[in-house]
């Protein structure tokens, strides 16, 4: 999360803009982040920031995971791993733990 901050700042300054208004992240599901806590690290690394405030929208990328009964594979981005073939227990075998910036929206300089 702190990475992403870093690029977001490096990319306001080199637009020229003096303050971000919103912020789209991607994220990899795999149960190291929820939602909540997203926002909460978010808000506690701007403070004091141009980007303090700016709207902040996530969207998740899948994990894979295979059940445990009928050995079906697949991808979801729920955390919870219930095989969508049979209903069991799913393990999750692989994700993407990254958390990149898809978008930003920044106000110019007058």
């Amino acid at each position: 999360m702190q990475e992403a901050v870093k690029s977001i700042l490096a990319s306001m300054e080199s637009a020229g803009a003096v303050r971000v208004a919103s912020v789209q992240l991607e994220l990899g599901t795999s149960g190291h982040f929820t939602e909540e806590a997203v926002h909460q690290y978010f808000q506690i690394l701007t403070l004091g920031t141009p980007i303090e405030g700016a709207a902040l929208t996530l969207s998740w990328l899948p994990a894979t995971y295979q059940c445990l009964s009928c050995q079906h594979r697949f991808e979801s981005t729920s955390t919870t791993g219930i095989c969508p073939q049979c209903g069991d227990v799913a393990l999750e075998i692989a994700h993407q733990d990254e958390c990149h910036v898809r978008a930003i929206d920044v106000l110019p300089l007058d």
